[in-house]
């Protein structure tokens, strides 16, 4: 059992780290309003999302003017805390906090069998808000004990919104926009494209370093250490191969053939460990036949710009792989279903075939870089044409071509494409 005066003396230190936090950021994020407004339920509120995209922050700034008690599960001094000591840390946190209703439980699945312990605290009548950075371990253990009773809030590195917030400038995005405005929202959106969203890292010196350090915590803390990952540099050999091939087709057979593993079951898990920690995502295609989206390459995505520019060589090359990733990361944002579009003879395809959550008519989403070339108009385009085929329940307005800078129309098939610099179309869900 873990010692109570070194209990106490820990919460009274991260109590003392809640301004700091605070100050971290001012940004109020897109899902704080809902957040806020269902505080006042009883459902367990997880906020889950990557390492260091702002959770606790977000957690802090709801709860800032409500009587509530925090404890960090990610702090080494409590890395020798149990199930059966749980009890004591909510003790020593009601000596020090008398009379909260609230109770924070910052990466509270470090802890086993921590699902138990805030089902009894729900019980007790406290309102209950966790953080952690794995979305399979928060979900299944949940499950378990709170099926019905907890709802999830996903959040990600800033979006193009939210970084404009922390510019003081959201101002910027009425409709009616000046010449001069629309100038210092590309440029806005220039600077974005290359320094990604993590909250923190404007400022960060040496954000290469920052960068890798959280890369690393990802694979061996949210990864490795949670799943027993024995194999690391396999763990590490995979990812690398990933955030090189980024927004690319990938097959399980061709990264086993790759590193010459024994097993597809290997890479099966380990891409599993990087969707469940945030650090990818998988697309998979297109098909009316179940059995035929398992068997067709996923294609992947990594969670921000700027992570993916300082791990991965191709990160530093194809700017349109980069506009394709932030593309989907919006999507991601907006809760789409997405998958990608790919004709039978593999010649066209359309990056993303989406449909809010609830189903309805599709949106067909092309991403291209650079649209002044002939061929390369030709292809995006020849790729809406031939879903067209396929999708007949196309939503108004839902043909699109996303652009570096290009705004327009044209006619396809009968039907209307819109061309839309990626800045509009980000701050115009």
């Amino acid at each position: 059992m873990v010692d109570r005066s070194k209990i106490k003396e820990v919460l009274l230190d991260q109590f003392g780290d809640i301004s700091g936090i605070l100050d971290k950021c001012h940004v109020e994020r897109l899902v704080e309003p809902e957040l806020r407004g269902a505080l006042a339920d009883t459902l367990v509120k997880v906020i889950s999302g990557v390492r260091r995209c702002g959770k606790s922050v977000l957690a802090h700034r709801v709860l800032k003017d409500l009587p509530y008690g925090y404890v960090n599960f990610d702090d080494e001094r409590l890395a020798d805390v149990k199930t059966s000591d749980l009890n004591l840390v909510l003790e020593v946190l009601l000596e020090l906090k008398p009379g909260i209703k609230y109770i924070l439980l910052d990466e509270i699945q470090n802890i086993e069998k921590w699902e138990l312990f805030v089902a009894r605290l729900q019980r007790g009548g406290y309102k209950v808000i966790i953080t952690g950075s794995n979305a399979h371990l928060l979900s299944r253990d949940l499950s378990t004990h709170l099926t019905g009773r907890h709802k999830v809030f996903e959040i990600y590195p800033f979006s193009f919104l939210e970084y404009l917030r922390s510019r003081g400038m959201e101002s910027a995005r009425d409709k009616d926009l000046s010449t001069r405005s629309r100038a210092e929202i590309s440029a806005a959106f220039s600077d974005y494209f290359s320094a990604g969203g993590f909250p923190e890292l404007p400022g960060i010196v040496d954000k290469k370093s920052y960068l890798h350090d959280l890369y690393d915590k990802i694979l061996t803390q949210d990864i490795a250490l949670r799943h027993g990952v024995r194999h690391i540099k396999t763990l590490k050999d995979i990812a690398l191969y990933t955030a090189n091939n980024y927004a690319s087709k990938l097959s399980y057979q061709n990264i086993k053939e790759a590193y010459g593993l024994g097993s597809i079951h290997t890479v099966k898990n380990y891409l599993a460990y990087m969707q469940e920690a945030y650090l990818f995502f998988a697309v998979e295609a297109f098909s009316h036949k179940a059995r035929e989206c398992v068997r067709l390459p996923r294609k992947m995505y990594g969670i921000d710009a700027a992570l993916l520019r300082s791990i991965s060589v191709s990160g530093q090359k194809n700017e349109g792989r980069l506009l394709e990733n932030l593309v989907y990361l919006e999507l991601l944002r907006r809760k789409k279903q997405v998958f990608y579009y790919s004709d039978p003879q593999r010649k066209y395809e359309v990056d993303f075939v989406c449909r809010p959550s609830a189903g309805g008519a599709v949106e067909l989403i092309q991403v291209c870089l650079d649209t002044n070339r002939a061929e390369v108009e030709a292809r995006e385009l020849g790729g809406l044409q031939s879903a067209l085929n396929v999708f007949k329940n196309v939503a108004s307005g839902g043909l699109m071509l996303i652009t570096l800078d290009r705004s327009g129309t044209q006619r396809l098939a009968g039907s209307q494409v819109k061309f839309v610099p990626a800045w509009e179309w980000l701050l115009n869900p």
